[in-house]
């Protein structure tokens, strides 16, 4: 058998890309190399412009070919010749249904037909494929193949949770609260607060035009655009200097950890990864607490879209005692790997999720985790390995829909919930080392039933198996 596959983003283009859109689509193709190589002959194509020639290659030497796209639907071809199939993360419970901004692909049904079958990695993804295309479309749940990356971290009998002597060697940005100098007093200081008579004469110069009211609501607006945080986002300054972020900046650096680390590996541009509330339930939790530590581990590529906020949002919660550490910059593998080892906890506080494969690799490792239980972490997340924070459904929106109408959902957290499982799990670490190690054995024995390379081989090899020639028949089926 004879896989081709191909992902937009590349190993060459992958620092690059950190924080765009379906950025995490080449750690999805990375991690289930391994799973497609047991089964097939895989080879990466640059271009979808490459298939069709190099499947009649192969179908003429007599091998079963197919193309994998690992892309969301609407970026996955339809018009080859070699049967294809969309391997993509999804996080609602129903797929887009209406070609907006006049563009066929947008509706997921339209590409569904056009291709040989999907692998969504989620449950709940697959069931919303087949709500949509009905019970008998060709798709599988199948997850991404972490655990044998890393199911050797874990030491035997499991972690022990506040050990001494932990760092991590770093090349990058660093954002490191005790050195910060944090002060709410810094964020006011300096504003400019428009003065009244300012916006009483405001008020009266342009009643006859636009109402009193709305005088005021402008004048406000133009002293708030022209506050110094906002300029400094309209002007894009250069990165900060040692003094301001606490390390220096794109410097290999030694961090050194102690007490009980939390960590969380996210997009701060993506709003479902609520890392506001990471930030804030921390901080809440263990404004007393000097033994605590949250790593912030960063996926984006421009430090400035988010320093600004955070530095604000820390300086608000100051004066506390527990430690905020940020790392920007791209970690390789082995860096990758220290900082599962150097961290107690997992945290994941989304709203909804496709996979979230971080949350995969640490709880691969035998790290427990302070998560949710919903959309696809319900296929692998329960109350033995986490502590489960609360959530309830609310209305949403699908994350690329233009019109931004709610016409699916997602899970609010409730923070009350997600702080008072800092402390039970900062008391875990601390005082009850049995059921900590009970919580790393069962993550790690959970994940190797749930993504063991050969358990997903097998999941693959079956359901391509069952493709066969069965969709070369219902595609020509549909194009007629």
């Amino acid at each position: 058998m004879i896989i081709l596959i191909s992902s937009k983003i590349t190993q060459s283009n992958i620092q690059a890309s950190l924080g765009k859109a379906e950025y995490s689509y080449f750690f999805l193709l990375k991690e289930f190399m391994p799973a497609l190589q047991q089964i097939a002959e895989v080879i990466s194509v640059e271009s979808a412009d490459q298939v069709d020639s190099l499947y009649q290659q192969y179908r003429a030497a007599g091998e079963q070919v197919f193309f994998i796209s690992v892309s969301p639907p609407q970026q996955t071809p339809i018009d080859l010749e070699c049967p294809t199939i969309c391997l993509f993360a999804w996080e609602f419970d129903n797929v887009p249904d209406e070609p907006w901004e006049g563009e066929p692909r947008n509706d997921w049904r339209y590409v569904l037909q056009g291709i040989a079958g999907a692998i969504a990695c989620s449950r709940e993804s697959a069931d919303a494929v087949r709500k949509a295309m009905g019970n008998s479309y060709p798709v599988t749940a199948i997850p991404a193949p972490v655990w044998s990356r890393f199911q050797a971290l874990m030491p035997e009998g499991g972690w022990t949770p506040c050990r001494p002597g932990r760092s991590i060697e770093f090349t990058g940005h660093v954002i490191d609260s005790p050195l910060l100098g944090l002060s709410a007093d810094g964020l006011v200081q300096h504003m400019p607060r428009p003065q009244a008579p300012l916006l009483v004469a405001a008020a009266k110069s342009d009643h006859r035009r636009v109402g009193r009211t709305r005088a005021l609501y402008h004048a406000w607006r133009e002293a708030l655009s022209n506050r110094p945080s906002a300029v400094a986002r309209r002007e894009k300054p250069a990165a900060p200097a040692h003094s301001e972020l606490g390390a220096q900046a794109l410097h290999a650096c030694r961090i050194e950890l102690s007490g009980v680390v939390f960590t969380s590996v996210l997009n701060p541009r993506d709003g479902r990864k609520n890392w506001i509330d990471i930030v804030t339930a921390f901080c809440w939790a263990f404004s007393e607490t000097s033994d605590a530590t949250l790593i912030l581990k960063m996926t984006h590529h421009d430090l400035e879209h988010y320093r600004i906020p955070l530095l604000t949002l820390l300086s608000r919660l100051a004066p506390f005692k527990c430690r905020v550490l940020v790392l920007h910059g791209f970690l390789d593998d082995q860096q990758y790997r220290q900082l599962i080892e150097i961290s107690d906890f997992y945290v994941n506080a989304s709203t909804c999720e496709g996979l979230c494969l971080p949350l995969m690799e640490f709880l691969a490792s035998g790290k427990p985790a302070l998560a949710p239980r919903h959309t696809a972490m319900l296929d692998y997340v329960d109350e033995q390995m986490a502590y489960v924070v609360k959530t309830s459904v609310e209305p949403s929106c699908w994350a690329h829909d233009p019109c931004g109408i709610f016409r699916t959902r997602k899970y609010r957290l409730n923070w009350q919930s997600l702080m008072e499982g800092y402390r039970h799990c900062h008391q875990i670490a601390g005082g009850d080392l049995a059921r900590y190690q009970q919580m790393s054995q069962h993550a790690w024995h959970q994940l190797r039933e749930f993504s063991d390379t050969p358990v997903v081989a097998q999941q693959v090899q079956d359901f391509l198996q069952g493709l066969g020639s069965g969709s070369e028949q219902r595609l020509a089926g549909a194009q007629a």
